[in-house]
C-alpha cells in the first residue's frame, strides 16, 4: 500500500521506530505533533501501518558535529524517547480529535474504555485530523486512497524551504523566507505611474549633488590658494567669492524645494495607492479572514504600516538616492585630487559595512517585535474600548488596567530594546567610520609641509571639507538602511494582506438561472469553522419556491451557520447548497446578493442617517420607498418621533437607538431590498411581544410568495411556517410541521414544553 501523507521526520526519529521493529518505509502516514501525553511541549511521532500504528513521545536535541562540505555548521539531533506504544488497529475504537481553548487531543475506546492517544497544540490540529481520517478510512476499507488525501497535502501548510508551518495558513506566507528583493520590484511598480515626479526628483537630486561639490572647492581651495594669497585684490575677491557661495546656497535651497515637493506628491499618491488596494483586497476578502483577526491588529496594519510607508518615502528614500549620487560624485573626485588620501579615507568603509550588514539583522529582529507588540497593545485598546460597557458591568477596571499595564510594559520594553540598540551601536560605528578622517589630516598636513603631490593648503582644506560629504551620507545611508528594515517589514504586512486569497471565490463561468424562483436545497452540508470541530453535519432539507421553513434548536445547533451558507459568507466543506437547482458557488455574486437578504440577530448600523442605513440595501431607492419599507417594519413610528426623522444621524457619538430600534432599522434594510429569499435570523429577538406581533403581521404580508428562512428560539414566530427542521448537535433530528414534530416528542416537543411552562410562570395559559 502506498504512503498517502508524510510529514518532515527527523532522521534519528525513523531510526528509533526502525529499532522497534516496524518499518518507516511502510507507514502510510506519518504526522510530528507538539507536545507530549502529560501536556508539556515536546516531540510527538505517530506512524499509521496497515495493521496499525504506534506513537513516539520525547524530546529532539541538537548538537554541533563539525562542517558541511560548503562550510556551515553541521548539526548533529538525537531523540531522547520519554515513552512508546504499538496499537492494534482491530483493538482501537474510532478516534476522535477534540479541539479544546488552545491544545487539542485525540482519543479512541480501547477495551471499553476512552484513552487518549496523543496531544497537539492547535498549530497542529491539521494532522490531527489527518489521523483521525485515515484511521477511519483504513478500518472501514481496509486502504487508503491517496487520491483521497490529495486536498491534505503536507506542503501546503509549510513553507517548501524551510519546512516551517505558516502562521495564517489562509494567507501562506512565511516570513523567515519571503524574498525581500521581490517586495521591493513589487513597491517600485506603484511608482512607474508616476514617473514624471520621479525623473524631476533624479535632475534636483543629480543639482543637489553638484551644487554640494561646488561650495566646499569655492570655500577653501579658492579661497585660500587663490584669493587669500594675493593681497592686492583680497576684498573684491573676496565679496565676489562670498556673493558666489550664496548663489549657490540660494540655488541649493531652490532644488531642495521642488525635491520636497515632489517626493511629498510621490509619497502620498502612492500610499492613496497602497491603502486603496489594502481596502479593496479586504473587502474581497471571505469573512473567515475576519473572524480569526482583531480589529485593532487591522487597523494597524492598514493605518501604522502605510504611515511609515509615507515617512519612509517622504523623508528616507529621498535622502537615500541624494546620498548615493552624492557619494558617487564626492568619491570620484577625492581619488581625482589625490590617490593616497583617498584611499585612507575610505581605509574604514570596508569594516564598517560589514559590520552594519550583520547588525541589519538583528535590527530587522527588533523592529518586527517592536510592532508585534504594538499591534498586541492596540488590539487590546479597541477590545476594551468596544467592550466598555460589559467592562463597568461586571467591575473589572482594574482587571483591564492590569492587563493594559502589562500589553504597555511589553510594548514599551520592545522600544527600549530597539532604541539601546541604537543608542550603543551606532556612535561606536561612526567613531570606527571616522577613523580614516585622522589618518587624512596626518598624512595631509606633511604633504602640505613638505609640498609633496601638489598639496596645497587650500586643497587640503577642501580634501578635508569633502569628509563630510562622504561620512554624512554614509551615516546617513546607516540611518536609511535601519529605517528601510523597519518598512520592509511594513511592506511585508501590507503585501501579506494584498496577497491573500478570499476562501469564497466567484465562479469562473458564473451561471444564472433561467426562470429565478428562489427555491432553496441543502444536500448533505457539512461546515466547521474550524478544523476537527464540525458545526454542521451531513444537513439536507429543501424549501420549495415561495414556502416559509422554520429552522428551530438550542443555542450551538447551528441554526445562524446555515444561514451564513446559504448567504455563502463561507463555502460548505462538504454537500451543496442550492438556489432554483444551481450550486451557489456557481452563481454571481452580484445575482446571489440580490436574491437573498437577512436580518441577522447581530444588527449592526454604520454611522450616518437613518435613511442612509436603510437605502444602504439599494443605493438608487427614492425616499418614499424607505419610508415604506420603515412602515413595513414598524419603524416608521419612532423615527418620525426623533428631531431630524429620517435625517438623524446615529452611530457612535451620534444619537444612539435601542436594540429594538436597531433591528426595525435593520429589517427595513432588507424589506427594501425586495429579495426573492428572505433570511431572518431571530429578527425579532429584542423586540417585546407587542413590537413582534405589529412585525410579524407586516411580515405575513412581506413573505407572502417569497421564499423565507425564519431562524427562531420564539416558537410563536413560527406559526406561519409550512414545513420545520430541528437541529440537534448540527444535524437534522428531525423535520415536519409543528402538529408532526410535536407528536414525534423530540427536540421540538421538548422546546415547546419549555416555553409552554415559562409562560404558565407568569400567569399565562
Amino acid at each position: 500500500m502506498k504512503t498517502v501523507f508524510v510529514d518532515k521526520i527527523p532522521s534519528t526519529v525513523i531510526g528509533y521506530f526502525a529499532s522497534e521493529g516496524l518499518d518507516p518505509e511502510q507507514a502510510l502516514v506519518s504526522l510530528r505533533f507538539d507536545m507530549c501525553e502529560s501536556g508539556a511541549f515536546g516531540d510527538c511521532f505517530v506512524m499509521l501501518f496497515p495493521d496499525g500504528f504506534a506513537v513516539a513521545e520525547g524530546y529532539l536535541t541538537f548538537s554541533s558535529a563539525g562542517k558541511r562540505p560548503d562550510g556551515l555548521p553541521r548539526r548533529a539531533e538525537d531523540f531522547h524517547v520519554t515513552g512508546f506504544e504499538k496499537f492494534r488497529l482491530a483493538d482501537v475504537g474510532e478516534p476522535k480529535a477534540e479541539q479544546l481553548i488552545s491544545t487539542g487531543r485525540v482519543s479512541a475506546e480501547i477495551g471499553g474504555a476512552d484513552r487518549v492517544l496523543f496531544n497537539y497544540s492547535s498549530a497542529c490540529k491539521h494532522g490531527a485530523a489527518v489521523f483521525c481520517r485515515a484511521v477511519s478510512e483504513l478500518k472501514k476499507n481496509g486502504e487508503l486512497k491517496e487520491s483521497d488525501f490529495a486536498d491534505e497535502n503536507y506542503e501546503k501548510h509549510v513553507c517548501p524551504k524551510c519546512g516551517r508551518r505558516y502562521p495564517d495558513e489562509e494567507l501562506k506566507v512565511c516570513p523567515n523566507c519571503m524574498d525581500k528583493a521581490k517586495l521591493v520590484k513589487r513597491l517600485a511598480k506603484q511608482f512607474v505611474k508616476y514617473k514624471k515626479y520621479i525623473i524631476i526628483m533624479f535632475v534636483a537630486f543629480t543639482l543637489t549633488a553638484a551644487l554640494g561639490m561646488v561650495t566646499p572647492y569655492i570655500a577653501n581651495e579658492i579661497l585660500y590658494d587663490d584669493v587669500l594669497t594675493n593681497p592686492a585684490s583680497v576684498a573684491a575677491d573676496v565679496g565676489r567669492i562670498v556673493l558666489l557661495m550664496v548663489a549657490v546656497r540660494v540655488g541649493a535651497l531652490a532644488v531642495n524645494l521642488v525635491t520636497g515637493a515632489a517626493s511629498a506628491t510621490v509619497a502620498a499618491k502612492v500610499t492613496y495607492d497602497v491603502k486603496k488596494t489594502i481596502f479593496n483586497t479586504i473587502s474581497d476578502l471571505s469573512l473567515g479572514f475576519f473572524t480569526n483577526r482583531q480589529t485593532g491588529g487591522l487597523m494597524t496594519q492598514v493605518n501604522s504600516d502605510s504611515l511609515t510607508l509615507y515617512w519612509f518615502f517622504c523623508d528616507g528614500f529621498p535622502y537615500l538616492v541624494l546620498n548615493v549620487i552624492q557619494l558617487a560624485v564626492v568619491v570620484a573626485v577625492m581619488f581625482t585630487q589625490n590617490l593616497v588620501l583617498a584611499l585612507y579615507t575610505f581605509i574604514t568603509i570596508p569594516l564598517f559595512f560589514l559590520a552594519f550588514k550583520y547588525l541589519f539583522r538583528i535590527f530587522d529582529k527588533l523592529y518586527a517585535k517592536r510592532y508585534s507588540r504594538r499591534r498586541s497593545f492596540n488590539s487590546l485598546i479597541s477590545d476594551v474600548l468596544n467592550g466598555m460597557r460589559v467592562v463597568k458591568s461586571f467591575s473589572r477596571e482594574d482587571e483591564e488596567m492590569r492587563r493594559f499595564g502589562a500589553k504597555s510594559k511589553e510594548a514599551a520594553d520592545a522600544g527600549f530594546d530597539l532604541e539601546n540598540h541604537i543608542a550603543r551601536v551606532y556612535p561606536l560605528l561612526y567613531y570606527v567610520l571616522r577613523i580614516g578622517s585622522y589618518v587624512v589630516w596626518a598624512f595631509g598636513g606633511l604633504q602640505v609641509m613638505n609640498a609633496a603631490g601638489g598639496m596645497t593648503y587650500g586643497r587640503l582644506m577642501a580634501f578635508i571639507a569633502y569628509f563630510a560629504l562622504i561620512y554624512g551620507p554614509i551615516e546617513q545611508l546607516a540611518d536609511v538602511t535601519n529605517w528601510w528594515s523597519d518598512s520592509l517589514n511594513a511592506f511585508q504586512r501590507l503585501f501579506e494582506i494584498t496577497d491573500a486569497q478570499p476562501e469564497v471565490r466567484e465562479a469562473e463561468e458564473p451561471i444564472i438561472p433561467e426562470e429565478p424562483r428562489g427555491a432553496v436545497e441543502f444536500r448533505n452540508v457539512s461546515f466547521s469553522y474550524v478544523e476537527n470541530r464540525k458545526v454542521i453535519d451531513g444537513v439536507s432539507f429543501s424549501v420549495p419556491a415561495g414556502t416559509m421553513l422554520g429552522i428551530v434548536g438550542k443555542t450551538g445547533a447551528g441554526k445562524s451557520t446555515l444561514a451564513n451558507l446559504l448567504t455563502r459568507l463561507y463555502d460548505v466543506k462538504e454537500g451543496e447548497v442550492l438556489i432554483d437547482g444551481v450550486n451557489i458557488k456557481k452563481l454571481p455574486f452580484a445575482y446571489l446578493r440580490e436574491s437573498v437578504a437577512i436580518v441577522s440577530q447581530e444588527t449592526y448600523l454604520f454611522r450616518g442617517s437613518i435613511l442612509e442605513n436603510i437605502r444602504y440595501a439599494r443605493p438608487e431607492a427614492t425616499r418614499e420607498e424607505v419610508i415604506e419599507a420603515a412602515k413595513t417594519a414598524s419603524a416608521h413610528d419612532f423615527i418620525i418621533k426623533m428631531p431630524d426623522g429620517y435625517d438623524t444621524r446615529i452611530g457612535m457619538g451620534l444619537k444612539e437607538l435601542s436594540g429594538g430600534e436597531k433591528q426595525r432599522v435593520s429589517i427595513a434594510r432588507a424589506i427594501l431590498r425586495d429579495p426573492r429569499i428572505l433570511i431572518l435570523d431571530e429578527a425579532t429577538a429584542a423586540m417585546d411581544t407587542q413590537t413582534e406581533r405589529g412585525i410579524q403581521r407586516a411580515l405575513e404580508k412581506l413573505t407572502r410568495d417569497r421564499t423565507t428562512v425564519v431562524i427562531a428560539h420564539r416558537l410563536s414566530t413560527l406559526r406561519n411556517a409550512d414545513r420545520l427542521i430541528a437541529l440537534e448537535d448540527g444535524k437534522v433530528a428531525e423535520s415536519g410541521t409543528a402538529e408532526e414534530l410535536l407528536k414525534q416528542k423530540g427536540v421540538y416537543y421538548k422546546l415547546y414544553k419549555l416555553q409552554a411552562e415559562a409562560l404558565k410562570t407568569v400567569g399565562i395559559e
